[in-house]
């Protein structure tokens, strides 16, 4: 691909450089060569996305440029319904499955001018931190991570300028973290979940993935919208075009471009975080650094350390009363995979005072979380302890600096907490491993300060090229 952001395409577009139908054609290119290896894409709209793209094109020419995503090409993960494709959400349960019509995230995508340029992997029902069996563009023997694998995949690989997933746990986080990617979970209610298949209503989010925190932004402006056809979407801050990015420049109190100065940036202790690869624990820690000569306070902080028995306990019953809702389980189980199928009767089996039990903990130490935040602007942490797992090794007992810990719970314990609370959260990049793998970097802040996470995610991509990195 010519274009490594949003920002830059889009630029193109509105002076006239470049036509949506070029940029249609070239991104499909891309995905014929690349995607016979990489194995992203579930589906690809060729003929719908040229004739959007025609559409595109002929309202430029009337004077009609809907925003800065007006002809971009945007993959949308397996799980999120497109109007007449199939949704399969990785499984056999749902081979055959054509959606109706289009999930709100896809509605609004559309309305500010994006192509849908197809449907890309998801682990099966997003029950995974993995997505076989797509691999990894940085090095194909190693795990995308999940379960919004195929869209961090299809945007790192440059079969995509952008990309839609769903986060219960981490799931558009680890995945950017383990591609080298930017990837936003919002407020918990901030984009609706209508049209989306649930794994845990109370942890269910939907967010974008790009190559930067700018890219983030743009797709963020375009879906944040309250949503009456989703029982959890809230209102957020008043909107306008391009606010969030406006504040990625500015900064909501006006400050200079892309400045820290006055922010106060909190860091967990190491009981938090621990265990961490070596090599993690070293780019976290020059990350610090950055942001501290680029003018922020680093403050430590001791947060809660919520156990993946709580996180398990709320969502293994809400996602198997999801299924049951649906009548795909247990009539359907024989067409499950082992794991999932596994899941979702454990699931079934939780009494509903453990469930509640689970929810009343969960409250206290969303609270315990929140007032933290009133002291410090964001949390800056390690998004996943360990860079993209060898494939074979997902799922497995694994080694991290001499512990012994399981691949999935390692993956999950420094993503979910932010779930639980409903925070905002978004991984980058912040270096690369000796083996040249993306090393992932998260900062989580306050409820409906997407604009704050997003701005510190920015200035730190001014001040380094990691994210910038092509692919070797």
């Amino acid at each position: 691909m010519p274009y490594t952001s949003i920002h830059q395409a889009a630029d193109e577009i509105h002076s006239g450089l470049i036509t949506p139908t070029e940029l249609v054609l070239e991104t499909l290119e891309n995905i014929d060569q690349q995607d016979k290896e990489i194995k992203a894409f579930v589906t690809v709209l060729r003929e719908q996305a040229l004739k959007d793209a025609d559409q595109a094109e002929r309202e430029l020419r009337t004077g009609l440029y809907r925003s800065q995503l007006h002809g971009i090409p945007i993959a949308i993960k397996d799980l999120i319904s497109v109007k007449g494709v199939r949704t399969s959400a990785g499984s056999r349960v749902l081979a055959e499955h054509i959606s109706p019509e289009d999930a709100t995230v896809v509605e609004l995508l559309r309305q500010a001018g994006a192509i849908i340029i197809g449907k890309v992997t998801t682990a099966e029902f997003a029950y995974s931190p993995y997505s076989p069996p797509t691999r990894n563009p940085w090095d194909h023997s190693r795990t995308t991570g999940g379960s919004s694998g195929g869209s961090a995949a299809a945007v790192a690989a440059g079969m995509s300028l952008g990309a839609i997933g769903s986060d219960t746990g981490g799931s558009i986080r680890i995945p950017s973290a383990c591609c080298g990617m930017t990837g936003l979970k919002p407020t918990y209610g901030r984009v609706s979940c209508y049209g989306v298949i649930p794994l845990s209503w109370a942890l269910d989010h939907v967010g974008p993935i790009g190559h930067s925190a700018e890219d983030c932004a743009i797709i963020f402006d375009a879906i944040a919208r309250y949503d009456p056809r989703d029982p959890n979407s809230i209102s957020g801050p008043p909107t306008s075009p391009n606010r969030y990015t406006a504040t990625l420049i500015g900064g909501a109190e006006g400050r200079g471009p892309f400045s820290l100065q006055g922010l106060k940036l909190g860091v967990p202790q190491d009981e938090f975080v621990d265990p961490l690869d070596p090599q993690v624990r070293q780019a976290w820690r020059v990350a610090l650094r950055v942001f501290e000569e680029g003018g922020a306070e680093i403050v430590e902080v001791e947060l809660p350390r919520p156990t993946m028995e709580l996180y398990r306990m709320i969502q293994k019953p809400e996602a198997s009363l999801a299924h049951m809702q649906r009548g795909w389980f247990p009539a359907l189980s024989e067409l499950y995979g082992d794991l999932v199928r596994t899941r979702l009767h454990e699931g079934s089996q939780i009494p509903a005072v453990d469930y509640l039990q689970a929810q009343h903990e969960r409250r206290i130490f969303s609270s315990s979380l929140r007032s933290i935040l009133q002291r410090v602007d964001t949390l800056v942490l390690p998004t996943i302890p360990v860079p993209a797992l060898p494939m074979e090794l997902t799922g497995q007992q694994i080694e991290i600096d001499g512990v012994i810990q399981e691949a999935t719970t390692a993956y999950l314990r420094l993503t979910m907490p932010f779930n639980l609370a409903g925070l905002p959260a978004v991984s980058f990049p912040c270096g690369f491993t000796t083996d040249n793998l993306p090393i992932g970097l998260q900062v989580a802040g306050k409820p409906l300060e997407e604009a704050t996470v997003l701005r510190v995610a920015h200035a730190y991509q001014q001040l380094t090229d990691w994210h910038l990195r092509e692919l070797p």
